[in-house]
């Protein structure tokens, strides 16, 4: 179950509607694009939210090209980034304005990414926390609950110690089996946070498949077909991170 009731009113501008279309919406606060290891082109956002009432963020790792895209593109989405940290933590980070999120990440991102990992910078949670203070902006952790390394509540001991530091906890994963969203859900309960959630897509079939679960028109054979596209699309993501490392060496 996706926690759209708990969702804070930061996000609420940036909500597109029309009425016409009252029945059909797409609130989707975690997606990647072509920008960082993503297969999906703003374009394709663009065309998909035609005709939605939505709500979208494109967050991409330690990178804004692909939300700055999606902007000139005329798409009123929040301004946001998947800020990865040097031992792999990750937050998402969402801003008011794109002008913000292009200032926070040519002065705090930009000279610090770490050039042979995609989703790592040079920097730790707190040195960021800290930095982030001076900012008008909503903090979340994502995939909490996730699976090995993305587990930060098992795999990350000062993890109790940053959820009191945050916003919200994104309880809705779509990469994520249900079981561990309702954990997410239950922590987010117990600190009394807000909630996001979103897709976490980087392939097309993702945003297509989040978009008919947040609808309600997902059947189980069509979950277990997106597993198994879930699985395939692991060996062209793994891809675009040891081109990034092959990059960096040459």
């Amino acid at each position: 179950m996706i926690e759209f009731q708990k969702l804070s009113n930061f996000f609420f501008p940036f909500i597109e509607s029309d009425f016409r279309y009252a029945g059909d919406f797409y609130y989707d606060l975690h997606i990647h694009t072509i920008a960082s290891d993503g297969f999906i082109k703003p374009r394709f956002l663009k065309n998909f939210v035609d005709n939605k009432r939505y709500l979208i963020s494109v967050t991409d790792h330690n990178e804004i090209r692909g939300a700055i895209r999606l902007k000139e593109l005329g798409i009123n989405n929040v301004p946001g980034l998947e800020l990865g940290c040097e031992d792999g933590f990750e937050m998402l980070v969402y801003f008011k304005k794109m002008e913000d999120l292009e200032e926070f990440y040519r002065k705090e991102v930009e000279p610090y990414r770490n050039i042979k990992r995609m989703a790592k910078t040079h920097r730790d949670i707190y040195e960021y926390l800290d930095v982030l203070n001076q900012w008008e902006c909503h903090k979340s952790i994502p995939h909490i609950c996730g699976i090995v390394q993305k587990n930060f509540i098992n795999n990350k001991e000062y993890i109790y110690d940053v959820i009191k530091k945050v916003d919200s906890l994104e309880t809705h994963n779509h990469a994520l089996p249900m079981v561990r969203n309702l954990m997410a859900g239950e922590l987010r309960e117990r600190y009394n946070l807000t909630a996001t959630f979103g897709s976490d897509a980087h392939i097309l079939r993702e945003i297509v498949s989040y978009y008919k679960y947040s609808n309600m028109d997902l059947s189980s054979g069509e979950k277990i077909v997106d597993y198994i596209y879930k699985i395939g699309s692991l060996s062209g993501i793994g891809q675009k991170h040891l081109l990034y490392l092959i990059k960096s060496l040459t």
